[in-house]
């Protein structure tokens, strides 16, 4: 399995301004494109920020215009893109991670399944988990509040991840949580993390960043500020076969009555 480089993209999110958000994705896609980053994950509601009340009438189809630019954006740049917008369906209203390839391509998608304070009044839950095949390996994606339910990250392990991305917004004051929680998933499962939090204020949080890459052993390998960032960091995907050549802990696993 070759290696490849990832850029966290950890900014700010101005709130309902779809055209500065893009703006900006375009901006740091571009940066990150310049140091051969191969992909680009950005933060949960990255184009609107979360404004539950006005979901409704920020939510757009998949593929629609915000997907469309981040294919324009991934094309320019020759970079996989990922991130969450608000999904709206005939019947209902998603929070959903997209994965746009380096081609422009719409490969990939997770609706989140656990949804977060007021999200459930407005959102509906996804019901699937989703691997994504790529040149780098198989892909899996979560949003969020998912990384608190070990069996959705599991799930993706079983059925092949080698990597899991989570576009978070996720406030204060849980930063322990968040760090906890990020390191457990990846020592889990015996695979690399990508969490890429928001950072900034909205009407009801503070987002203190922390953005942050974990490697197969649960070790970080690097970690954002609070401020906005661009880091880019290379992944060597067989430092998971490599520990599990020592111990396989999905193979050791015992059924429970």
């Amino acid at each position: 399995m070759k290696n490849f480089k990832v850029a966290i993209a950890q900014i700010d999110i101005v709130l309902a301004d779809k055209n500065l958000n893009l703006k900006k994705i375009a901006d740091f896609s571009s940066k990150a494109s310049e140091q051969d980053a191969n992909f680009i994950c950005f933060p949960e509601y990255f184009s609107t920020g979360n404004i539950p009340e006005k979901f409704e009438k920020m939510a757009e189809i998949i593929p629609g215009d915000t997907t469309n630019k981040l294919t324009e954006i991934a094309q320019e740049n020759k970079i996989n893109i990922i991130g969450s917008i608000i999904e709206k369906t005939e019947k209902h209203l998603y929070n959903t991670a997209v994965l746009i390839d380096s081609k422009g391509v719409l490969v990939g998608k997770h609706r989140k399944i656990h949804l977060f304070l007021d999200e459930v009044k407005f959102l509906a839950h996804g019901k699937r988990c989703n691997i994504v095949a790529t040149e780098y390996g198989k892909i899996g994606m979560i949003v969020c509040y998912d990384t608190i339910f070990p069996e959705v990250s599991r799930k993706l392990a079983i059925s092949g991840a080698g990597i899991i991305f989570i576009p978070a917004n996720w406030p204060d004051p849980f930063l322990p949580q968040w760090k906890l929680a990020s390191s457990a998933r990846a020592l889990d499962n015996q695979l690399w993390v990508v969490a890429v939090n928001r950072c900034g204020k909205d009407d009801r949080f503070t987002y203190f960043g922390k953005s942050r890459i974990i490697n197969p052993y649960g070790e970080v390998v690097c970690e954002c500020s609070g401020k906005e960032e661009l880091i880019i960091f290379e992944i060597e995907m067989n430092k998971s076969d490599e520990f599990k050549g020592v111990v396989n802990f999905l193979n050791d696993r015992q059924p429970i009555k």
